[in-house]
């Protein structure tokens, strides 16, 4: 089993300051596919430090907010009270251990977390306490292009590199084979699909970029260990042989495929 909490420890506090927002529109997109009103109900599963959970609570009469790790499940709580977002509670758990009322949420909300989830039984789970025509809303952020130069991919392959030709997973485990999202919901209750997409541009500078990636399972404290000084060494160095301002920007989309019951 992957111990995610394991691979993210120590990121809460760079996950809260250094990932990518998510684009606006995509929660008023939610709100009008969906038929959310300000007495829906929404579930956020692997919630981080509250990307979605927390602008989504905004326009809903509340949320769930559920994550496996104390750390981010904390940093959430207060990251939601920093910005005065009161309707919001909090879970530390597993998504596939979640124990909730039947039919409660009109929608459920997951991103990158996904990924290391037990896909299956996490949606049957939904299935259970989603109401008959509640949806699940899976999202996937895509890198279109980066500049100067492909940055990017440069950064990927190198870090590939640094793991010794894959990316980590955490102690003694294997990094789960990423099938596609609307051919996991088609195995599911929630086999009528509507696709949505939304684009977004960032702009970073060195010290930024380098603390997103000690948000990700790729360099997060507890999945580098004491290879840290060595990791951010050699990327930075890399970075700046693509950029010497340290200044980059990359521009791409969000995937959002929803799930209803046919």
């Amino acid at each position: 089993m992957i111990a995610v909490t394991d691979i993210y420890r120590g990121a809460a506090t760079y996950y809260a300051r250094h990932a990518l927002p998510y684009p606006e529109d995509l929660f008023y997109s939610l709100v009008r596919v969906c038929s959310l009103s300000n007495s829906s109900r929404a579930l956020d599963l692997g919630a981080g430090t509250g990307q979605i959970a927390i602008p989504l609570a905004r326009l809903v009469a509340d949320v769930l907010f559920v994550d496996p790790s104390d750390e981010m499940v904390e940093k959430g709580r207060q990251m939601a009270e920093a910005v005065g977002v009161k309707n919001i509670e909090f879970s530390v758990s597993r998504s596939e251990d979640l124990n909730e009322p039947m039919s409660s949420f009109d929608i459920a909300t997951i991103a990158a977390s996904f990924l290391w989830m037990e896909q299956s039984t996490v949606l049957a789970k939904l299935a259970q306490m989603l109401k008959p025509d509640g949806c699940i809303a899976i999202m996937y952020r895509e890198r279109d292009c980066s500049e100067p130069g492909e940055w990017y991919r440069a950064m990927l392959s190198d870090i590939q590199e640094f793991w010794g030709g894959g990316f980590p997973a955490g102690p003694g485990a294997v990094r789960p084979v990423q099938l596609p999202y609307r051919q996991v919901l088609r195995a599911s209750n929630f086999g009528e699909i509507t696709e949505l997409r939304h684009y977004y541009e960032h702009h970073w500078n060195i010290d930024d970029l380098l603390g997103y990636l000690c948000s990700t399972s790729l360099a997060a404290p507890g999945t580098l260990g004491p290879r840290r000084d060595e990791f951010t060494s050699r990327i930075r160095r890399l970075l700046l042989s693509y950029s010497p301002s340290g200044f980059f920007a990359e521009r791409g989309h969000i995937t959002t495929w929803l799930g209803f019951r046919p």
